[in-house]
């Protein structure tokens, strides 16, 4: 079950220090919705049933976490975007903001605490907070700087501009650490014991190495050593397979590196040259596709390969589908607590 001091736990891995017990994730946010019988509009906007369906699922599943996690537009919209917002589906952008100087003259950073949708989002985490405690890691979220305003103007314009426009990417980029930082630094002072920090649109199949620590890394460590300075804790998510970029992200401060599917955490992690807390890479698809039998012994031995030398925390590399059966996940989750009580109980 959720235990207090998981977020003292979590914080451990992060420090590179033992923690008492392994903490335990699941990126479940698309079945969560379903399995509470969320629609979209009302996990964005209504208070009381967003908060019931995550603490639902956190008794359910048994995570070690609740995510407020509405989607990835809240903090963007006081900013002029123009949103499609359908009960029957996520928030989509309905007109890009045009990729100017002009554009990017009048953005300014909003009140988190009157402004659109930010209030209700902030509200999440203290009732989240009330109905859980400290017996999980309350998780807001925020996009890296580099990544939101590929959100904001497209993602296509947005990697053509670091080549043909260099300079208001970098100008772009420095208003986001600064608005990214304080609609984090809000969620914090809400009750939010961690973020995770998106950063999709740095990850290897976007661009280059050089053109991540060119243009996305230098934002993104801002960003985590302001959050680490208010006290909170990040889990930084590219989704990234590519060890040459985890190389790169393995040397921004102290943070969680979320790993994408595919490659082996412990390979990863003896290839980056440093110690670095990694958690994810559980495979969505076989999580879906797989019976339950084949979920929970592929959840025990992904543990038991990466927990020794410590500095890791189960989780999925990327969301739990919609489609994905319940009982899978009960498995997954099931299984991932039997084997972290055994190798805690044998001192590994």
């Amino acid at each position: 079950m959720a235990y207090k001091g998981v977020a003292k736990d979590f914080r451990a891995c992060i420090e590179l220090r033992p923690p008492g017990r392994l903490p335990v994730f699941a990126l479940g946010l698309e079945l969560d919705m379903r399995v509470s019988g969320l629609n979209h509009e009302e996990q964005r906007t209504d208070v009381g049933k967003a908060v019931r369906g995550i603490v639902d699922a956190v008794r359910r599943f048994d995570y070690d976490w609740g995510m407020v996690f509405p989607d990835d537009y809240i903090e963007f919209e006081p900013l002029g975007m123009k949103m499609r917002l359908q009960s029957d589906g996520p928030a989509m952008v309905a007109e890009y903001l045009p990729l100017t100087r002009d554009t990017l003259r009048k953005f300014r950073i909003p009140d988190a605490g009157r402004e659109m949708r930010l209030p209700i989002h902030l509200e999440m985490i203290r009732c989240l907070k009330e109905a859980l405690g400290d017996t999980v890691c309350i998780t807001g979220r925020i996009a890296a700087p580099f990544t939101a305003p590929a959100l904001i103007y497209g993602i296509d314009k947005w990697l053509m501009a670091m080549l043909e426009e260099p300079g208001l990417v970098r100008d772009n980029v420095e208003f986001f650490v600064d608005h990214q930082s304080a609609f984090g630094k809000a969620q914090l002072d809400a009750g939010a014991d961690t973020l995770w920090l998106g950063d999709c649109v740095a990850d290897s199949h976007f661009m280059r190495t050089e053109h991540y620590m060119k243009f996305a890394y230098e934002p993104a460590a801002r960003v985590i050593e302001s959050m680490n300075k208010a006290g909170g804790m990040i889990i930084y998510h590219s989704g990234e397979t590519s060890l040459p970029h985890l190389k790169q992200q393995a040397q921004l401060p102290p943070c969680a590196i979320n790993v994408g599917e595919g490659p082996s955490i412990a390979a990863v992690q003896r290839g980056l040259g440093v110690k670095k807390c990694l958690t994810g890479n559980f495979d969505p698809k076989f999580l879906r596709d797989s019976e339950a039998e084949q979920v929970a012994d592929a959840t025990e031995e992904m543990i038991r390969e990466n927990t020794p030398g410590g500095s890791y925390i189960f989780n999925t590399g990327e969301g739990v589908m919609y489609t994905t059966p319940p009982e899978n996940v009960e498995a997954m989750m099931r299984a991932a607590r039997k084997t972290v009580a055994s190798m805690t109980a044998s001192g590994r």
